[in-house]
């Protein structure tokens, strides 16, 4: 077993997984909870338990490949349940350069801030065909208003998205283009993971080089170079939109990555934020056990 911090290799990688899988209060296949079986996999997990109702009312649309969700501008009347296939928030600027600011996978709703906000600052866009449940947002503001555990699980889930954007701008700041996407690679492996969206050490990547890019803050040409230096390195594979880590560890320590801002958000004091009538713990991250 690795040392409390580390990564197991490759076949320790696949033998925790599988157990975190088995483990209804695991956090993925990185790490366990030492809260017990009731803690949640994620905000998210949370958040659609609280939800079931009005998500199991409508039966799921699908969606084209690069057909908006919604537009910047517009006003959202729903959030979106992806249920399968991928999409992409982006901004464009007037000369026609893109960012993309998050990419929705299986698993994922698209976007809890609509809630909140008023008109859409941002454009959502599917990438591949893609399923998803419609939620509408006036029900689910109705709900919000008699639900203090649903509250407090978007409120959870908003700190959980500060701390990802705050990572993100170290990452887009400080690192080089290949700990970028090693970064990367490694956080939306670990998110596919926890929603059971991968096999042994592979994982779905439908995405191009171009949306690579967008995402990283780099050229199109950069990140196809980086991408190679990384398979030609030995750490992954890229066939068929399939991403297959062949050394995690190893693609770790490419990037520099810590795994700690994924798990649940804490108070800065170092409570947990309980819901009503629950009381505080702070949970201890620790390997899980094979």
């Amino acid at each position: 077993m690795p040392k409390n911090g580390e990564l197991p290799d490759p076949d320790d990688k696949m033998r925790v997984g599988q157990h975190a899988l088995r483990n209804e209060g695991g956090c993925g296949g990185m790490f366990r909870r030492s809260g017990g079986p009731g803690a949640p996999m994620s905000n998210v997990s949370s958040v659609l338990h609280l939800i079931e109702p009005l998500k199991s009312e409508t039966q799921p649309l699908r969606f084209r490949a690069r057909q908006p969700l919604i537009r910047r501008g517009e006003l959202p009347t729903a959030v979106w349940y992806i249920e399968d296939g991928w999409s992409a928030r982006f901004k464009l600027l007037r000369d026609g350069r893109r960012h993309i600011s998050r990419f929705y996978a299986p698993g994922d709703i698209c976007d809890l801030s609509w809630l909140v906000a008023g008109a859409a600052d941002q454009s959502v866009m599917t990438l591949t065909p893609l399923r998803a449940v419609r939620i509408d947002r006036t029900r689910l503001d109705a709900r919000l208003r008699n639900d203090a555990a649903l509250g407090f699980a978007l409120a959870r889930e908003a700190l959980a998205e500060m701390r990802w954007q705050a990572e993100w701008l170290v990452t887009i700041g400080c690192k080089s283009a290949a700990e970028r996407i090693a970064h990367f690679l490694c956080e939306l492996y670990l998110r596919l993971e926890r929603r059971g969206k991968t096999r042994e050490t592979s994982c779905d990547f439908p995405l191009s080089q171009q949306d690579i890019a967008d995402f990283t803050g780099m050229t199109s040409v950069h990140a196809c170079r980086t991408l190679r230096e990384l398979r030609n390195s030995g750490v992954i594979e890229l066939c068929r939109r399939r991403l297959r880590i062949v050394d995690f560890s190893r693609l770790v320590r490419m990037a520099a990555f810590d795994a700690n801002y994924l798990e649940e958000p804490m108070t800065a004091a170092g409570a947990g934020l309980a819901a009503p009538g629950h009381r505080t713990a702070t949970p201890e991250c620790r390997p899980a056990a094979c």
